[in-house]
């Protein structure tokens, strides 16, 4: 019983390894190259799908330490990072003498190959590149900006901007074009004004110009200000001429009032009479 079980062991253990070096594939039956895998071609000799040249199954078809079997396109290919010659490698790298690809001169694999004050290893282009916001030249910064050489700090030329901070305290900075432009209710120049008005470049506000008004106080007492025209307009009941009143009234310190014999109301008339508001007599 026991030499039984020692047999299965050993055949297990036996298959197992065969499996491992890929014994079982390699004894397909085959009597022409169709019936083998692509990376295999038929020995009719034997009738036995075998591994074409140049392909494997396993690593250790490779027979080479440095390699590994790519079981997708079941060819030999280096490990990950090895080499015998520079071109096994990246094109960034070199093979050194312990058949490892490394960085090449000028080039970087890490942040540590780099100045810890202001680069890091820009993982696309393998270069040491400076951290984002600073800078060697003006060429490392956005184009609205320019290098500072003593803080190496990409910083907004002037009228640029990244943020409202780098604009006048009348300014909000345009995040989409990096122009500095006017708050509401301000102006850079005349363009920022309504056709009724202009830019004061003291102040920087919209002013109404010669015969426009913004606000009722810019007008005279018995006028407002038409905020669809901006111009002075007359309040109902006033007048500036005679010409602005009805024909049984005349313009008196800019009241329309009613011609003697004429009656605006029921107060320009005796007690017991009252204004005809067609006729404007007192009746």
């Amino acid at each position: 019983m026991k030499r039984l079980i020692s047999l299965v062991l050993l055949v297990g253990i036996v298959a197992s390894l065969l499996f491992l070096f890929g014994c079982f594939e390699s004894q397909t039956k085959c009597t022409k190259a169709s019936d083998c895998k692509e990376y295999q071609q038929c020995n009719i000799e034997t009738g036995i799908c075998e591994l074409k040249p140049g392909y494997c199954n396993v690593d250790n078809d490779c027979n080479d330490t440095l390699k590994t079997c790519d079981k997708k396109t079941h060819q030999c290919v280096f490990l990950q990072g090895r080499c015998r010659i520079d071109t096994d490698c990246a094109s960034w790298q070199v093979c050194n003498f312990e058949n490892k690809c490394i960085a090449a001169a000028g080039y970087c694999d890490s942040n540590t190959a780099c100045d810890p004050d202001f680069e890091y290893c820009n993982p696309e282009r393998h270069k040491c590149e400076p951290k984002p916001g600073l800078c060697r030249s003006n060429t490392d910064c956005n184009g609205w900006e320019e290098c500072n050489a003593t803080t190496k700090k990409c910083v907004a030329l002037p009228g640029r901007c990244n943020i409202d901070g780098n604009c006048e305290t009348w300014q909000v900075c345009d995040i989409k074009t990096h122009y500095c432009k006017a708050k509401a209710g301000y102006c850079i120049n005349d363009e920022d004004c309504g056709s009724w008005a202009k830019c004061d470049l003291d102040a920087h506000r919209c002013v109404a110009r010669q015969g426009y008004c913004a606000a009722d106080n810019e007008c005279n007492y018995w006028e407002y200000c038409s905020q669809q025209t901006h111009r002075c307009t007359l309040r109902k009941d006033y007048c500036n001429s005679n010409n602005d009143c009805g024909e049984w009234q005349v313009c008196i310190d800019h009241l329309c009032k009613a011609k003697a014999g004429f009656c605006n109301n029921d107060k320009d008339c005796v007690a017991g009479e009252t204004c005809n508001e067609i006729t404007h007599k007192c009746q």
